[in-house]
């Protein structure tokens, strides 16, 4: 019974540790690794030391306005997906709390890696470009195809055969950007 009881704590604490270790990602982006994602007439500021978020400022003939706050989800909502591993989408929000850009700079779904391949989460992630934290985004099919309206609820096209995946996407997206 005490055997039994020792392998069980040891998984706990690997759990645990497997736990605590993904809460605490860190972002992979370099300061020049921002700049090629967000080239000129962009210039990217220095990361926040408090928050993770690299103010993004326009260049225009005599003043520098922010264009965007640009982040990575992992810093800040680590939601599991199908292979234990959260994606890492880099966002970048404008003042408004509108969409300027989403990338993916990682993910381990294996429908995305063995069976349908990255270009059909490539296509769905660009939906989001324009969007706004303001509207309820939702995946559907139909409804209200147009993600351009300026409407409350505003449905983006989903992903046949990677419907679980592509709600975890978004829930990440969600997430992190309502906290930043």
């Amino acid at each position: 019974m005490g055997h039994r009881l020792s392998h069980h704590l040891i998984r706990v604490a690997f759990v645990l540790l497997g736990f605590f270790l993904m809460q605490a990602h860190a972002g992979v982006m370099t300061r020049e690794s921002m700049a090629q994602m967000f080239p000129a007439p962009l210039v990217v500021g220095e990361k926040d030391r408090d928050l993770p978020v690299w103010p993004i400022y326009r260049q225009e003939l005599t003043s520098t306005t922010i264009a965007a706050y640009a982040f990575e989800s992992q810093d800040f909502a680590a939601i599991p997906g199908f292979s234990g591993t959260p994606f890492n989408l880099l966002i970048a929000l404008d003042p408004n709390g509108q969409f300027m850009d989403v990338r993916v700079l990682s993910q381990h779904e294996p429908v995305f890696l063995d069976g349908l391949g990255e270009k059909p989460l490539l296509t769905f992630v660009e939906q989001y470009k324009n969007l706004s934290l303001k509207q309820s985004i939702k995946i559907g099919t139909g409804q209200s195809k147009s993600g351009k309206e300026s409407g409350a609820n505003v449905y983006i096209d989903g992903v046949t055969k990677a419907t679980a995946s592509v709600r975890i996407l978004n829930q990440t997206l969600l997430a992190a950007s309502l906290q930043v």
